[in-house]
């Protein structure tokens, strides 16, 4: 088991692992993630650029990209190995709460507080679509195994399910 120990006190820190299990990314209120060796605690890389709170992470499903999402209202993708910011994806109007990629790793999935999610190319960071139909704040959002279909689900006490190819 390997320890993973913050330099600075933090009010929140969460995890996710890599698919490879190798690598662990953290998140914390202090607006930082942090990339860390799996197997012996080392820090590799801390990703510093989101100006508020950071709720919400996840690896690609290749283990090359972590994307971030914030009470800043963005999220960002950042080079695993390198630890540089690629894209900050900007356009909802409050924070994002869930992201997902899909199985190939080329789209990302953004779900927010602004009752809509997003379907961003990883590739370009670009938005390919914007998701609207739920009245109420978005808790999650996530693709199926297959990538061509994605759900969210709101504390507006439904779920959507959507087409991603069309939005």
């Amino acid at each position: 088991m390997a320890r993973l120990k913050y330099d600075e006190p933090s009010l929140f820190v969460f995890a996710n692992a890599s698919l490879f299990r190798d690598k662990i990314v953290t998140g914390s209120f202090d607006r930082k993630a942090k990339i860390w060796d799996a197997n012996t605690g080392q820090r590799y890389h801390t990703l510093k650029g989101h100006k508020l709170e950071i709720v919400c992470l996840s690896f690609d499903p290749h283990g090359m990209l972590v994307a971030t999402g914030s009470m800043d209202n963005t999220a960002k993708l950042w080079d695993v190995e390198t630890g540089q910011e690629i894209f900050s994806l900007e356009g909802h109007g409050a924070e994002i709460v869930s992201l997902h990629f899909n199985t190939d790793g080329d789209k990302l999935m953004t779900a927010s507080f602004d009752n809509t999610a997003k379907i961003w190319d990883v590739c370009t960071g670009k938005c390919l679509f914007t998701l609207k139909g739920h009245t109420g704040e978005l808790s999650c959002g996530q693709f199926d195994f297959t990538g061509d279909y994605c759900l969210t689900g709101s504390i507006d006490r439904t779920c959507c399910l959507w087409d991603v190819g069309t939005g």
